[in-house]
């Protein structure tokens, strides 16, 4: 798989300068680059999408197969101790917003959780690092950014990383996933998001395949059943 670019949306405090940022941008670059389909080929080689006979729906490429090598290399060829969940906290303080029309402050309380991310670990200089394999449609990379944020803004994290597919990548795969060019007109508003960390970065970081095939005897990436993955092979 190609590592294509990693975007710094923000880098309050000089992050990006110190050693463990740079020790694991390396290293989950290592890993993205050790994603090889076929299997020990050297490269990620994928079906390109093609339209099943006598159907409207196309045959397309699964993005489990991915996120499942990308988690396995950061931890068995690249040494990483995956270290769990990181809890968001439903009890953080919310701000006070306005009602209307009494025009009182009021305190929305947080009655849903935020889930875990793919990836946490903390690297030697004790620099904790978030990391998001998208595997969802755009409204879960939105989630996953949003994540990364607000665990930015209360400390939890130094640094949060979503990986996702280029465009190019997109157009193989199922379950409408999101990508960077669907995300790319909202980078203002999470770039405007810097004042509310102290110190942090937040980085997106673009992936694709090595090469495209239409050899027939090439097994597309195994798919899900789910109603995501379904509407994704029935898409154009």
């Amino acid at each position: 798989m190609r590592w294509l670019r990693t975007l710094v949306v923000f880098n309050e405090g000089d992050v990006m300068s110190s050693d463990g940022w740079r020790t694991v941008h390396n290293s989950y670059k290592n890993a993205i680059e050790n994603i090889h389909h076929p299997l020990n080929s050297g490269a990620l080689t994928i079906r390109s999408k093609a339209l099943r006979p006598d159907s409207t729906q196309f045959n397309r490429n699964g993005v489990g197969y991915l996120r499942s090598h990308f988690l396995r290399n950061m931890v068995d060829v690249e040494g990483w101790r995956s270290e769990g969940d990181v809890d968001l906290g439903r009890d953080r303080q919310q701000p006070a917003i306005m009602l209307y029309p009494s025009g009182e402050d009021y305190r929305e309380p947080i009655s849903s959780g935020f889930g875990g991310f793919d990836f946490v670990t903390t690297t030697e200089d004790g620099l904790k690092v978030a990391i998001e394999w998208e595997t969802g449609n755009i409204s879960s990379s939105h989630r996953s950014m949003n994540k990364l944020a607000i665990a930015l803004k209360t400390g939890i994290i130094q640094a949060g990383v979503l990986i996702l597919p280029s465009r190019d990548l997109y157009l193989h795969l199922t379950d409408r996933i999101g990508n960077i060019a669907e995300l790319s007109g909202y980078l203002e508003m999470w770039e405007s998001l810097r004042q509310t960390v102290q110190r942090g970065l937040l980085a997106i970081t673009v992936v694709e395949h090595d090469a495209l095939s239409n050899d027939q005897n090439l097994p597309y990436l195994p798919t899900g059943n789910d109603g995501r993955a379904a509407q994704g092979r029935a898409r154009g």
